[in-house]
């Protein structure tokens, strides 16, 4: 399905170069889903790359998550 990444990858893992692999996968879909403009591959890098950022931060650390607040 356009849009979707085809790989499934672990958000816990820091090798840089499987971070750009899944950055430039999901820069791709992304890409691909809004009809591939061209000229356009720094702002869908920029905007992967956040999305995965964003994705690999939650609002509160494990210890501070609602199932474990008192």
């Amino acid at each position: 399905m356009a849009g979707e990444p085809k790989h499934s990858y672990d958000k816990n893992d820091t090798d840089p170069a499987h971070i750009d692999d899944r950055i430039r996968e999901l820069a791709y879909c992304m890409w691909e889903k809004d009809g591939s403009p061209d000229g356009k591959s720094d702002l869908y890098w920029k905007r992967a790359k956040a999305q995965l950022e964003a994705e690999g931060k939650s609002a509160y650390p494990p210890s501070q998550s609602r199932a474990n607040r008192d």
